[in-house]
């Protein structure tokens, strides 16, 4: 009697263990992630505007990060600015240099930057630049919006027209 009663529970062990492997398995598949330029619509203009949003299979919907409104010179309009800025990220992500986005000061043109760094030791400068802020912005509030994105804050994309915070890329990817 043991024995059979044993030998009953083995198959069925086995077969909860099968159902179980594949679950397990999932659950450490890190999320993949897409930086892309998209369009969204901006209600202060009333307009669509070029966005960078970032997509992941750990959220139902793509995240606005940024809306491209402003011309930085003749050849960076919104539209070039997007696809620019957007590839940058996905080539910082997937090179695995982007784990937090810190902000800086572009020596050369007296303008803030945004950086995406691996490491919080790293500097902000023109090989971890990532895009160019607008004449007159401030590189620290804009991270703190893109934080606000990731906080769940509702304030939508950071508007990229006209202390030193640092933003965890994770928090808003997940």
């Amino acid at each position: 009697m043991k024995i059979s009663l044993i030998t009953s529970f083995i198959p069925f062990g086995m077969a909860v263990a099968w159902i179980l492997l594949p679950i397990q398995s999932i659950a450490q598949t890190p999320s993949k992630v897409s930086f892309y330029c998209g369009q969204t619509f901006d209600p202060n203009s009333n307009a669509i505007v070029p966005t960078t949003l970032v997509a992941s299979s750990a959220k139902r919907e793509p995240v606005a990060l940024i809306q491209w409104k402003s011309k930085l010179s003749g050849k960076y309009t919104p539209q070039v600015r997007c696809n620019t800025v957007s590839a940058k990220f996905q080539q910082a992500w997937e090179a695995k240099r982007l784990n937090y986005l810190t902000a800086g000061l572009d020596k050369a043109s007296g303008l803030g930057i945004i950086c995406g760094v691996k490491e919080l030791a790293t500097p902000c400068n023109r090989s971890s630049m990532l895009f160019t802020l607008a004449n007159g912005a401030d590189a620290n509030e804009t991270l703190d919006r893109i934080r606000g994105i990731g906080k769940g804050n509702g304030g939508g994309p950071d508007p990229q027209s006209s202390g030193n915070s640092v933003v965890d890329i994770d928090w808003i990817i997940n």
